[in-house]
């Protein structure tokens, strides 16, 4: 009778969360059975399922693509801290109970 795997064995032999294995699960991303609740995996489809997914080398990304990105979350961060941060709930570097970091106005 063939042996499968757990969530468990399964993380400990991958040396990855078992969450990221639910999550996987849940997407389809990694073969599995689920019975009732419970999730099992065939060792052999995780074997082939690894060597699909073996990377010889990982690409470095190019200059520009990573300068579009850091500018594109830089510009989000941006606009988030000016729709939280108002006159009213106060400065990032300020902590409104004890009004630290305001150089006007009295405590």
């Amino acid at each position: 009778m063939k042996q499968y795997l757990d969530i468990a064995a399964l993380a400990e032999r991958l040396l990855i969360k078992r969450s990221t294995l639910y999550a996987w699960a849940e997407q389809g991303t990694i073969p599995h059975l689920k019975l009732g609740r419970l999730l099992r995996f065939d060792p052999d489809e995780i074997e082939a399922w690894l060597q699909d997914h073996r990377r010889d080398g990982i690409p470095e990304p190019t200059s520009h693509r990573r300068q579009h990105r850091i500018d594109h979350v830089d510009a989000l961060i941006a606009r988030a801290k000016a729709e939280v941060y108002t006159p009213s709930r106060g400065k990032p570097d300020q902590d409104r109970a004890t009004r630290k970091g305001d150089t006007h106005g009295s405590v």
